[in-house]
């Protein structure tokens, strides 16, 4: 069990590192190790991942599939120079400035592998990192930093992975006044907390929301969209921030949006056997099957809605809806789909809900699809992009809009 004494002390440790190893290295050498380490990982024989994909579904819930499947892609960012033209677009050509001491990234813990990215970063602009990880991932972070040890033993020195549970504030307030900058994820209240007993700098990442926008004219290919969309929502199962909990779907097409609210719901099915759903809890069980009973008894009322859904399970659950507003679902593989006469309607729904926007997924033709970002990316939202590409962003993704590094540097 970690003391508060051990939080300093281990922050104490990461400055001193950090002055004796990162401060004086070329950020070129940096690089070089940081490119090197995601390398190893990347390859399909890899230890380290073997590893990560043994112990990491017992300890965040996912299914071996899903890990196997998703892990390469929190880590396909980094890969090459990617680090490298980050910091070029973001900080300028050159030896860049150098980020503050410590950074403390608090991470949320929804998905595994999130650690990946901050680590990477913060020693990219020669700070020491100390990563509080989620209960949902308590492998990844430690395991990623053990695996830097064996590229470059002097660089791991510069970075620390904990992990307490929820309401040890003595720990916390340890951390926190330890680091220079927090940088945190979480939902509204929990960035609220925090900022409540950060004595420094806090860069918070709230609740945040994505959907899909289908033109009529993607329809003619309407099973390629839906599997598509699919694969948006069932990768990690809908918990990341990037996961699509709607599709507003234009009407006039070669099917109704009624019809591919159904054939989204076979794709779905079929993604159900090949990345199965994480074990849910009775809770969420509950909460999905409230979800689809209140579906039905608007139907019942004679509101226009239908649900598609697994028969004898919750491992997915579509509810076609007419009524046009911006509403949440439960996650875990549910999903609105909603007709719209014409997606310029999206300006006036999305208004009240600018604050939380994230991504939107889309499916239209070339000659459509500026017209569509540029509608989209006015309307509040920070990363557009293809169907199948919502959880695949590239470092150059602004979650929030915010930049991913130059913000963790004073006057940047």
């Amino acid at each position: 069990m970690l003391t508060a004494a051990d939080v300093e002390r281990i922050a104490a440790g990461l400055i001193a590192a950090r002055e004796r190893v990162l401060h004086p290295r070329p950020t070129a050498q940096v690089l070089a190790a940081l490119s090197e380490l995601v390398a190893r990982w990347l390859r399909p024989e890899s230890p380290w991942r073997h590893r990560a994909e043994a112990e990491l579904p017992a300890a965040s819930g996912f299914s071996p599939a899903m890990v196997r499947y998703g892990l390469p892609l929190m880590l396909e960012p980094l890969r090459g120079d990617a680090i490298g033209r980050l910091l070029d677009a973001e900080l300028g050509t050159g030896d860049r400035a150098s980020g503050p001491p410590l950074l403390l990234h608090v991470l949320a813990g929804n998905l595994p592998g999130l650690a990946a990215i901050p680590v990477a970063l913060s020693l990219a602009v020669k700070s020491a990192v100390m990563v509080k990880a989620g209960s949902g991932d308590r492998v990844f972070p430690t395991l990623f930093i053990e695996s830097l040890a064996a590229v470059d033993p002097e660089l791991a020195q510069c970075a620390a992975a904990l992990y307490w549970p929820g309401g040890r504030l003595d720990l916390e307030a340890a951390a926190f006044h330890a680091a220079d900058v927090v940088i945190a994820s979480g939902n509204d209240a929990t960035i609220a907390d925090i900022a409540r007993r950060v004595p420094g700098r806090l860069i918070g990442h709230g609740h945040r929301i994505s959907f899909a926008a289908i033109t009529r004219d993607a329809l003619r290919d309407a099973e390629i969209v839906a599997a598509q969309l699919a694969d948006d929502v069932a990768l990690w199962d809908q918990l990341g921030c990037l996961s699509p909990q709607l599709a507003y779907v234009e009407r006039g097409g070669e099917i109704t949006v009624e019809q591919f609210a159904d054939m989204l719901g076979r794709a779905l099915d079929r993604l159900a056997d090949e990345l199965p759903l994480h074990q849910l809890s009775r809770a969420e069980q509950a909460t999905l099957q409230r979800f689809r009973q209140e579906a039905e008894w608007r139907s019942v009322r004679g509101e226009e809605v239908t649900l598609f859904a697994s028969p004898s399970d919750v491992r997915w659950t579509v509810v076609y809806d007419a009524a046009p507003a911006f509403v949440p679902t439960p996650l875990n593989r549910t999903i609105w789909v909603k007709p719209l006469d014409a997606l310029s309607e999206l300006t006036t729904i999305l208004a009240p809900v600018r604050p939380y926007l994230e991504a939107a997924g889309i499916a239209a033709p070339a000659s459509r699809r500026n017209e569509l970002e540029t509608l989209l990316t006015h309307a509040g939202v920070h990363r557009v992009c293809p169907l199948g590409q919502m959880q695949r962003p590239d470092l150059s993704w602004r979650q929030g809009g915010r930049p991913r590094v130059a913000e963790w540097i004073v006057g940047r």
